[in-house]
């Protein structure tokens, strides 16, 4: 069991789901596996959960075999894990896996965030649980030692900061560095960093990310018939498991479904692109997708992936010092800053009410969230401060 590790792969009726296995023989660990399919799958958490579940299970499964424990035996004798055993655990579940197919520990590499740590040692306790109540379902005495056992699991996790509500505004893209990131994208630009062949491409992602303030899986799952050219409206769908869908780790809708208007220099933008430059490399069997993979090989003319989406991002950070801190997921916060600007110069003013309500809708959250909410709050507080720095200003 040295190399145990998740495989993630698409079922022919288009779910994904994903195992852990010991890649020595190639066989799913049977305990895993009976957890993943009915513990997880069958409440239908997403494969993103499952993965993450599935990881943190696999590297305990490399733990154990690393320290010779016998995980059955321990729990069918009631001994489980001792103390010493369980801090060894923690410090051995903190340690960053490379992003390779095999579950790697190397003493040397640096450790993951406190909240990485918390859902590794949480989706192992809840698997621990179940594995332990499993076997020991006709031993009515052993309840509360499992219970024992599971709780100091959870002490050993570490106190995690919630994120504050309070969204920063400061997050949004200012004026200058929109300049030159149009600049930098706009074709033929010597300061793009990209190929010829994918600039149009690239430059038309940045746009809608942009107008849209779309999420990576949102955008990702546009297909050509979401779009109606003649009414300029583009339709969020969710599609999970969509079997036209190639990708393995298919990029998920997390937002409601809804209709967003778009303006006809978009329109024209996305339907350029379809005819000039998506044909070039459209797969034999195609599967509608918006946005495909342009370089030639096996891949050419599949859906874009999420990691070919970050590398877009990527290099455009990587093209000038000011745009060191731009995602994709900035883009959003931007089209947020934007949205209070254009509400705060309405002619007709617009109530604060009515604000969340457009917002919520146009970001894909459920109403009443909140969400709009404190992005309201903070631009408010921004102009407030804006006022206050004036009055001092004025103070002879």
């Amino acid at each position: 069991m040295s190399n145990i590790s998740t495989n993630t792969f698409l079922m022919d009726n288009g779910e994904r789901y994903c195992i852990v296995i010991d890649n020595s023989s190639g066989i799913p660990l049977f305990y895993p596996l009976l957890y993943i399919t009915t513990q997880l799958r069958n409440r239908s958490d997403s494969i993103s959960t499952i993965e993450l579940h599935a990881g943190a299970i696999a590297l305990f499964y490399r733990f154990i075999h690393e320290k010779n424990i016998n995980i059955d035996e321990r729990i069918l004798s009631g001994e489980f894990l001792d103390n010493h055993e369980l801090d060894a655990m923690r410090d051995y579940v903190e340690k960053r896996v490379k992003k390779s197919k095999v579950v790697q520990h190397n003493r040397n590499q640096s450790t993951v965030n406190s909240g990485t740590k918390y859902l590794r040692l949480t989706a192992i306790a809840n698997y621990l649980e179940w594995l332990s109540n499993h076997m020991c379902k006709d031993i009515k005495t052993r309840g509360n030692k499992i219970n024992v056992f599971i709780k100091k699991i959870k002490s050993r996790r570490p106190k995690i900061k919630y994120r504050n509500q309070n969204i920063d505004m400061d997050k949004s893209l200012n004026q200058q560095q929109l300049d030159l990131l149009f600049e930098i994208i706009r074709v033929d630009s010597d300061a793009n960093p990209f190929l010829k062949d994918v600039q149009g491409r690239n430059r038309l992602i940045i746009l809608i990310l942009y107008s849209l303030g779309l999420r990576a899986g949102e955008l990702l799952n546009i297909k050509i018939t979401d779009i109606d050219f003649s009414n300029h409206t583009l339709s969020i769908r969710r599609r999970s498991d969509e079997k036209s869908d190639p990708r393995i780790r298919q990029p998920l809708v997390k937002t409601l479904e809804r209709k967003l208007p778009i303006s006809e220099k978009l329109v024209k933008e996305i339907h350029s692109y379809i005819l000039k430059e998506r044909r070039k490399h459209k797969p034999v069997k195609d599967h509608g997708y918006l946005f495909i993979t342009h370089k030639s090989g096996s891949t050419c003319g599949q859906p874009l992936s999420k990691q070919g989406y970050h590398k877009i991002i990527h290099v455009v950070r990587l093209a000038s010092p000011d745009l060191y801190k731009l995602t994709g997921h900035k883009f959003r916060h931007t089209w947020n800053f934007e949205f209070s600007k254009k509400m705060d110069t309405m002619d007709i003013p617009v109530s604060e009410e009515q604000q969340e309500q457009m917002r919520s809708y146009l970001m894909g959250w459920n109403q009443g969230s909140g969400t709009a909410r404190i992005y309201n709050r903070r631009f408010i507080e921004r102009k407030a401060d804006d006022v206050a720095l004036k009055l001092q200003n004025g103070i002879n």
